[in-house]
């Protein structure tokens, strides 16, 4: 049966000078060698470590299963040459021309993915045996997630439909840029798919009843930088439990 496991951790940091978005990055070992997400440039050099570590090239990878078309999730994506890259057709043809205010899906998008075989999905999409997907709008026009057969279960890799464990309590994903309502059926709808759930931006958790608890321990983030004209180096290591406040775009629905 498939087994996954937690490449980079997800979780979101914000800044007054700009948001860090780091998502859930996974590994899929089915098959195919499957990565869920890639991430952004800033953990390219950390993501090909991580995959070594794992006694992986990114040659390796034969599919790459991308949520949803957001910069923190998608950039990665020309680290993987031999990979094939299945993405929702709606959020495909949604990335060509987004929203005005939709500043996390780039234009260009979609012209990345040229030089890779790109398999369009739509609805419940069994991509191997125990390893499917199926469309979680809201968060975005097309976004969709990942159901996985493991020996303890179903696992739902939910990238931002469910950003957090307490999208559930709130009852919407940290970020919605395409609808409110759907955003709000597909956390019902996940919660329906599987008890355990690896979220976009925070641990893996379990759902439990009314409650929800963490598989893993909490990440840790290491900031540094200059700070003044000395140069000398600050550097400061956080835990960063996952409070979200939700934020509606202006297009949303």
């Amino acid at each position: 049966m498939p087994e996954i496991e937690v490449l980079l951790p997800g979780f979101s940091v914000n800044t007054d000078q700009t948001t860090l978005g780091l998502c859930t990055v996974t590994l899929i070992r089915g098959e195919k060698l499957t990565v869920v997400d890639v991430g952004h440039f800033g953990r390219r050099t950390m993501l090909v470590d991580t995959l070594q570590n794992h006694g992986i090239s990114p040659v390796d990878i034969g599919r790459v299963i991308l949520t949803h078309a957001h910069w923190d999730h998608s950039q990665n994506t020309d680290l993987f040459p031999n990979a094939e890259i299945v993405i929702s057709k709606q959020e495909l043809e949604y990335s060509r021309n987004p929203r005005a205010n939709d500043y996390a899906t780039a234009k260009y998008f979609a012209d990345t993915l040229s030089p890779h075989t790109v398999v369009e999905v739509s609805g419940e999409t069994e991509l191997e045996k125990g390893v499917a997907t199926f469309d979680t709008p809201g968060h975005t026009a097309g976004h969709q997630s990942v159901v996985v057969e493991t020996a303890g279960g179903l696992v739902c890799l939910g990238g931002d439909a469910i950003s957090d464990a307490g999208a559930f309590a709130r009852g919407v994903p940290a970020f919605v840029f395409w609808s409110v309502d759907q955003a709000q059926a597909s956390l019902k709808k996940i919660s329906q798919t599987a008890s355990i759930i690896y979220p976009g931006h925070d641990r893996p958790f379990r759902i439990d009843g009314n409650q929800t608890q963490y598989l893993t321990e909490a990440p840790t983030i290491k900031v540094s930088g200059f700070l003044d004209t000395s140069r000398d180096l600050v550097s400061v290591e956080l835990g960063l439990p996952p409070k979200f406040q939700p934020r509606i775009n202006p297009d949303a629905l």
